[in-house]
């Protein structure tokens, strides 16, 4: 069972640097990114991880591996801890879709059931999709690397609130984040720390 669960986000990738939807598009890391990513490994061999797992998008693998190399863990890929996939909305600005997808944007930021268009996911998928991950896991305390949006949305399926609170949550490049299993519920200890 897992007593310890820290989720992070990737380094900084070009794509974040323009304001480009990735989704399961993919986008190098910067060199922001890399010099993130190598203190973030440093920092998290103090919580003794048992395990990494990882998206297998690129952005995301890269950041499990200097993670594996400070730590002398492998890395487990799972598919269900991939980003949101955006569908048309993927290689675009984000202030382009906003103005372009105005009225399916404005029920996408309301509705967890309302999926991004021409095959992308809704809030509500990813969450069914992050919970079958977390399910999947048998460490005691694994590291998960995986994406922003993702990790926003499993906040609000590990602390048992509405998928769409995970609007109101920030999470920065190479953010660190911490729960604790207590008796029958998830503590958040550190949120977005970088």
């Amino acid at each position: 069972m897992i007593k310890q669960l820290i989720l992070v986000r990737h380094g900084e990738t070009l794509h974040n640097v323009a304001g480009i939807a990735q989704g399961w598009n993919d986008s190098a890391l910067s060199d922001k990114g890399r010099e993130q990513i190598r203190t973030l490994a440093e920092r998290l061999h103090a919580y003794a991880p048992t395990a990494i797992y990882s998206s297998p998008l690129g952005r995301a693998l890269s950041t499990a591996e200097v993670i594996a190399n400070a730590t002398g863990l492998n890395v487990v890929t799972l598919d269900d801890l991939r980003e949101m996939n955006y569908g048309a909305w993927e290689g675009r600005s984000f202030l382009d879709v906003r103005r372009e997808y105005e009225d399916i944007y404005q029920r996408w930021i309301n509705d967890e059931t309302c999926p991004c268009p021409d095959g992308g996911e809704s809030h509500a998928d990813v969450r069914a999709r992050l919970d079958r991950a977390f399910a999947a896991m048998s460490s005691e305390r694994p590291i998960v690397v995986t994406h922003g949006t993702a990790i926003r949305i499993a906040a609000t399926g590990l602390l048992r609130l509405p998928v769409m609170a995970s609007r109101h949550f920030a999470q920065d490049n190479a953010g660190m984040n911490v729960f604790v299993w207590r008796q029958d519920r998830w503590v958040l200890k550190v949120w977005n720390q970088t």
